[in-house]
This record gives C-alpha cells, structure tokens and sequence, in this order.
C-alpha cells in the first residue's frame, strides 16, 4: 500500500513543469563566480602583453558566435521543427516514428551544426596558435573553483555535493570545454586581456 506522503511526492512532481530547470544564481554571485574564474585563468595562462593584443579579436569573435548558437537553439531551424512535428504526429496516430522521421530530425540537426562547428574550429586554431605549448598545459589543468557552483567544487556539477556525476568527478571533456569557452569569452576574461593588452 502506498503512504500519503508518497501519494503526496508523485503529486509534486506531476504538477512540475517538465521544462523545470535549476535555480540560478542571483546575479552578484553569477557576476563573482565569472570574476574568479577569469582571474584563475588568466593567472594559469600568464599571456604576454603582445599575446592579449593577438586574444582579444578571436575571443571577441568566438564569444559573438556564441551568442548566434544560443539565439539559433532558441529560435530553432524550421526543418527541425517541422521533422519533430511529424515524429510527434506519427507516434499520435501509431505509436513509433518512422526511420524517414528519424533521418529528418537527424539530417535537420546536422545542417543547423555544421556550420557553426567549421566557423568554430577555425577560432579554436587561431587561438591555439597564439598560445605557448605551456600556456596550453596549463589551460588544459586549470581549475575552476572555489565553491559551490563551479564545476569540481563542493557542491558544484561534477564535485562532492554537486547534482551532476559522481562526486569528485570533472565535467566531461565537451563540458568542460564549453565551460572553459564560457571564461574565455567572458566580459571579466576579456576586460582582464584588455587592461593586460595596453
């Protein structure tokens, strides 16, 4: 026999939204957080003056870039939506989609990254290029920290506590990636390139 508090639980999470997502941070603790982790990688990297000057544009780029793939996955490609219409409708009427269903939503999903993936790896080597082999070594064991909310930190994604993988884990390669995207082409990352670059 269920409980009523159990009655009560599923209750709460049918009720949900299923589009729900984490609370975020307020926006001093998201504008301290961006601080630190720009300042731990600016001083992991160490860039020359000449370096900073050479970063700047391509990180300015990538971060503009950055901003289009958002504003594209919140605005997605009418074939996309249009193949995820079809699937819907199709498991209405039957109850599976169609393997042509499934092409098209791959083959939609596919056109709308290519692009942006080919304009990406280009920024990716033109920033690669101005960085020392030690430079990158460092980049690549960076630490992003302290604290809840940075990934690997106490309560952090991916850290003891966090709500995302086992505890002490890092993010996984593409994550932190993207992460580590997210510093570099951030105001305080490149507010620091500026004032190092003059």
């Amino acid at each position: 026999m269920i409980s009523r508090g159990a009655i009560a639980a599923l209750l709460l999470v049918a009720a949900a939204p299923a589009s729900a997502r984490p609370l975020a941070p307020s926006p001093e603790v998201a504008a301290l957080r961006e601080e630190i982790a720009a300042l731990q990688v600016d001083r992991a990297i160490a860039l020359t003056p000449d370096q900073a000057r050479a970063l700047l544009p391509v990180l300015r780029q990538a971060g503009a870039q950055m901003q289009s793939f958002r504003a594209r996955v919140e605005s997605p490609h009418p074939a996309l939506v249009a193949a995820l219409t079809r699937a819907r409708d199709e498991l209405r009427a039957g109850g599976a989609v169609s393997e042509a269903t499934e092409q098209a939503i791959r083959d939609a999903h596919r056109s709308g990254m290519a692009a942006q993936r080919g304009e990406g790896q280009a920024l990716r080597k033109q920033a690669l290029a101005i960085l020392t082999p030690s430079q990158l070594q460092a980049l690549k064991s960076v630490r992003l920290g302290p604290g809840p909310g940075f990934p690997g930190g106490p309560g952090g994604p991916g850290g003891p506590g966090g709500d995302e993988g086992p505890a002490g884990a890092a993010p996984a390669r593409g994550g932190r990636r993207l992460i580590l995207l997210g510093v570099l082409t951030s105001d305080a990352f490149l507010s620091l390139l500026e004032a190092r670059g003059r």
